[in-house]
């Protein structure tokens, strides 16, 4: 049975102000919560809350690496009540996230994606899954991208979110404190067709607003403005999707 307080709660954490001053975010759906169930014990990610259909409970919970502080059996409706997916998927968890520094990436070898205002939590959860799928250091996102830790931003990521090393800072400084000699790339529609360019393994690749594109400062900034070229025969659309145009990116670093 799920309590009045416990249903206020599990809703107040699609507002950034209260997954901040609680510390923890909401993941539902069976893949991302088994997937946080899979962590190692000692992960920094705990599981404060478990709430989930018994049958779904009694297959993944037992053989769990991360237990749950707390467990409790509901019912499909209960369900409905404290999801945030318009057909609720067997489980919900209410989890701590870490309270540590931002981590120390090597520069001389660590290729890192960093986010301007990139405002659409499912392009921004998608780019968390590409960065682990590309074995990126570390995804930079700006304050004011989509929280890292929205419902909508951890259902998109598929649980990629557990174990790539992400930031959310002013972008400014962190540019500016990077080693002199760091590659920082820039896409924009102006830039050098990526396949025409030398590329290295290490740098930073920025992406921007899914309408604006990157804010000026960030092109003067970069140590290479990059694009990726179309071939579209007559008319064209007008650009990539930022996700998909992260993909493409990160699909040519690593082939090279």
């Amino acid at each position: 049975m799920v309590s009045k307080a416990q249903i206020q709660f599990i809703r107040s954490l699609d507002r950034k102000k209260e997954r901040d001053e609680s510390g923890c975010f909401m993941a539902e759906g069976d893949k991302v919560v088994r997937e946080a169930l899979s962590l190692p014990p000692d992960s920094l990610f705990r599981i404060r809350l478990l709430y989930g259909l018994e049958s779904w409970l009694e297959k993944y919970v037992t053989g769990a690496t991360n237990h749950p502080v707390e467990t409790c059996i509901v019912s499909e409706q209960e369900l409905h009540r404290i999801s945030f997916l318009k057909t609720p998927n067997q489980a919900v968890a209410v989890i701590q996230h870490p309270m540590v520094e931002a981590p120390v990436f090597d520069c001389r070898e660590d290729l890192l994606i960093g986010l301007d205002q990139v405002q659409d939590p499912g392009n921004v959860g998608t780019i968390i899954r590409l960065a682990e799928w590309f074995g990126i250091a570390g995804v930079i996102a700006s304050m004011d991208s989509a929280d890292l830790y929205s419902p909508k931003v951890v259902q998109a990521s598929m649980g990629s979110v557990f174990r790539v090393n992400m930031v959310q800072t002013t972008l400014d400084p962190f540019l500016l404190s990077l080693p002199g000699g760091f590659p920082v790339y820039a896409t924009t529609l102006s830039g050098a067709p990526v396949y025409q360019i030398e590329l290295t393994q290490n740098g930073i690749i920025l992406l921007g607003n899914e309408s604006k594109g990157l804010t000026t400062r960030y092109l003067q900034l970069a140590t290479c403005n990059l694009s990726i070229p179309d071939f579209a025969l007559g008319t064209r659309p007008e650009s990539l999707n930022v996700s998909l145009a992260a993909a493409i990116l990160c699909s040519e670093f690593r082939r090279r």
